[in-house]
């Protein structure tokens, strides 16, 4: 096949119906590549089984720089323009089990009582609800809410880093002063677990902060 042959084949490869795709578009800015979208993600997660692990992140870009309504500028990444998608994957394996794409402010919504994290968290676990498996996330999603949810609604349990601008956490466990580097503090609720972490090093200016359902162990 020449590469003329091949460039035209390409310009005229469509995935919908270009005839409803303005009112599809209306309530779903995927709406083009919806259906191969939801085939793609339907297939890894009826391939798989995960383990035991699992990681919800939202830190990939891919790059991109053409016409898109949900296109970031992320400055501090290679790439810098792309779209964004928020995953979940196998941790023992790096497997791709599930994805939402992130489209935008107007596109993507988080449900009445939740922030978005918790939404998407929610959402990309839904399969292994009731497993017992762990999930693992960074800052941006972890909250009390959705510690509690997956752990007493869908049988799973979370550990995550957590922003000291949480209302939930105690100025006592943010504040480094008078600590000792290296060292941990521990507080506990009846389902929770927080962790600050004073960092040995001259260049940390926070404690690290992790919370968890995992109870303290006994003797």
């Amino acid at each position: 096949m020449s590469e003329c042959r091949f460039t035209f084949l390409l310009t005229c490869l469509r995935f919908d119906n270009m005839r409803t795709r303005a009112v599809r578009r209306d309530t779903d800015k995927l709406a083009p590549i919806r259906s191969v979208w939801d085939m793609f993600i339907g297939s890894c997660e009826k391939h798989f089984i995960p383990h035991e692990y699992i990681t919800v992140d939202a830190c990939l870009l891919l790059a991109y720089r053409g016409k898109c309504s949900f296109r970031m500028f992320i400055p501090n990444k290679p790439a810098k323009y792309g779209l964004k998608l928020v995953l979940a994957n196998d941790v023992t394996t790096n497997y791709l089990l599930t994805g939402i794409p992130y489209l935008g402010k107007q596109g993507t919504h988080a449900r009445v009582g939740e922030n978005l994290g918790h939404t998407f968290t929610r959402d990309l676990t839904r399969p292994y609800h009731h497993t017992n498996r762990n999930v693992t996330v960074d800052n941006w999603f972890t909250s009390v809410p959705l510690i509690q949810d997956l752990l007493h609604n869908c049988g799973m349990t979370l550990v995550g880093t957590v922003k000291g601008n949480k209302k939930e956490i105690p100025i006592m466990m943010k504040e480094k002063s008078n600590r000792v580097p290296g060292t941990s503090a521990f507080l506990f609720t009846n389902d929770i677990t927080l962790v600050s972490y004073v960092p040995d090093t001259a260049t940390a200016k926070k404690t690290v902060l992790l919370m968890s359902p995992c109870t303290r162990s006994h003797p």
